[in-house]
């Protein structure tokens, strides 16, 4: 089992958020995930299909505790249904569903992350790997990237 699929904290299908022991939550559809590592860390961001951001981080400060216990899911934001649709409007605009599954650095690269988004957007999927980010910068991923930082900043600012 790897570092994320753990059976009390994530899905155990792809697409599908799931909180441990919580009877009243209905799991639902991801629209957008990104998962981001590097320096010793971990990150997940989720954009439900409902508009709520979920994050989980695991940062290296936490030790040995952080190897036995899963890190908690924490909602982050509910976007509106206007920067919902935006969202999901630039992702469609942006070329996301061109991109190659993966990208590599073309030289060394230090102190930088590698970044995983896969999509789930009107019947498409597509997932894309950014090894050496933001050294390797691929425009499309950056503009999907720079949407949800919009939508998140509108979220939180309104």
């Amino acid at each position: 089992m790897g570092r994320w699929e753990d059976d009390r904290c994530v899905p155990h299908a792809v697409g599908r958020l799931q909180q441990p022991r919580d009877e009243g939550f209905e799991p639902r559809p991801v629209l957008l995930e990104q998962r981001v590592e590097g320096g010793g860390s971990h990150s997940v961001r989720r954009v439900i299909d409902n508009g709520e951001v979920w994050v989980r981080s695991t940062p290296e400060a936490r030790g040995l505790r952080a190897a036995r216990e899963p890190a908690p899911w924490v909602l982050q934001a509910k976007l509106p249904r206007d920067e919902l649709a935006a969202l999901g409007d630039a992702i469609a605009a942006s070329g996301f569903f061109d991109c190659a599954p993966e990208y590599r650095p073309d030289h060394a690269v230090f102190y930088a992350n590698d970044e995983v988004w896969t999509v789930h957007l009107n019947g498409r999927q597509h997932t894309v790997a950014v090894r050496g980010r933001p050294i390797t910068d691929i425009p499309a991923l950056s503009s999907v990237a720079d949407a949800l930082t919009d939508a998140l900043a509108d979220a939180a600012y309104g």
